[in-house]
């Protein structure tokens, strides 16, 4: 049902850091307000998008909204949520139909029972893969399984951005497969496939032919600025912390840099887990392989350069970053972790691994460095990525609120 002023949509999300889930929320908060309609946002105050967003009017902070779950904060959370119940009130006051869409696990949970005490009929769940998974301790699964299921409930609608999360949710929640869609967590794709030709002339140029054009690129490692040689550029995007399992692809990538010289590893991301980090790029010795950018909004100009992309994660949705890569022609090597199988197929445009074979990895990181044609043929294979198009996934997002609206 269409309404005078349009759809009134409260998103809900924990800490705008630069992630795949904010990308999202962020993405379908400018595409609605281009077309009519009215989003709102609660959020905590940390995170990169922070001072873009700290004088929007739509957008609503709580200074003591923070990502991270601890029992022993359990009082501050309860505060947390007594001031979203006031602030989903107050909205509701002054929007008819509100409708409340949480995106990440803690947001998702205290969001949709917030929604519920306020009366908001329509409580919506983006699934950016579930907080519960085998790389944790039975306890700790069944815990927030258990309060996944009690919120199952409640919720209204889940959005789902890979088939696996689909899986998962219809085989572990009552009415799960009947009240879910699959809407691709999109990205600027006229940004990056526009790059392509912008940089090559065509899209079917391997990006290596990018760095035939220079003599030398410089760096910083994250301890001094230097130059070095053009070589195989290895990738990845990623946060600082135990999901990503960034130690799988330091030792892959130590292992690759001994039998090949001829190697670099470039990370765009932060995070708690960075004095490890640094700490095992100096004891092996690769202070000289190794760039740690920070993170970047801008992340093409760098991804460009880039011969493949690689990811460890051991529990995702389906990342953008994956996306990107391919929108640039860049093959990726990654574990086979959530929805990371719906876009790359082993040996068309990348290659998959069980999780934690860093061993196999290091080996395909290794035939890509000195195979530059099996680079190529993996680089350019045809995609078919239309459903990450960041307009198909607003349309699809405003189509379903009217639906269930």
């Amino acid at each position: 049902m269409k309404h005078k002023y349009g759809i009134n949509v409260l998103y809900i999300i924990t800490k705008l850091e630069l992630g795949g889930a904010q990308k999202v929320c962020l993405s379908l908060i400018k595409g609605l307000e281009q077309e009519g309609h009215n989003p709102l946002l609660i959020t905590g105050k940390e995170g990169y998008f922070v001072d873009q967003l700290k004088n929007a009017p739509n957008v609503l902070f709580i200074d003591t909204f923070k990502r991270e779950v601890s029992i022993k904060y359990i009082f501050k959370e309860f505060i947390n949520f007594l001031k979203i119940i006031k602030r989903i009130r107050n909205i509701k006051k002054v929007n008819d139909h509100l409708i409340v869409h949480t995106h990440s696990t803690k947001a998702g949970i205290i969001g949709r029972w917030a929604a519920f005490f306020c009366g908001v009929k329509t409580r919506i769940h983006t699934v950016h893969g579930f907080a519960f998974h085998p790389n944790q301790s039975f306890l700790k699964w069944v815990i927030i399984y258990l309060i996944e299921l009690l919120t199952s409930f409640i919720t209204t609608h889940y959005v789902c951005v890979s088939s696996e999360d689909v899986k998962t949710g219809s085989k572990l929640f009552p009415r799960f497969s009947k009240k879910h869609s699959i809407i691709r967590a999109a990205v600027d794709s006229e940004k990056f496939i526009g790059a392509i030709s912008a940089v090559h002339g065509d899209s079917s140029t391997s990006l290596r032919t990018k760095g035939e054009l220079l003599a030398r690129r410089s760096f910083n490692v994250g301890f001094e600025p230097y130059e070095r040689p053009l070589s195989c550029v290895f990738g990845t995007i990623a946060c600082f912390k135990e999901q990503k399992n960034l130690f799988d692809l330091l030792k892959a990538f130590h292992k690759v840099s001994l039998e090949n010289p001829d190697t670099s590893l470039e990370i765009i991301g932060d995070g708690i887990l960075r004095p490890q980090i640094e700490s095992f790029i100096k004891e092996h010795k690769l202070t000289q392989k190794i760039t740690l950018h920070g993170w970047q909004q801008e992340v093409m100009p760098i991804m460009q350069n880039w011969d493949a992309f690689v990811l460890t994660s051991l529990w995702e949705g389906l990342p953008c970053a994956v996306i990107e890569a391919r929108m640039l022609k860049i093959p990726v090597l990654s574990y086979k972790t959530g929805g990371i199988p719906d876009v790359i197929s082993d040996q068309q445009n990348g290659l998959l691994y069980d999780q934690k074979d860093w061993p196999s990895l290091a080996a395909g990181m290794l035939k890509i460095s000195k195979n530059s044609d099996f680079q190529k043929n993996l680089a350019n294979f045809h995609d078919n990525l239309s459903d990450f198009d960041n307009l198909k996934m607003v349309y699809d997002h405003i189509k379903l609120y009217k639906e269930i609206e």
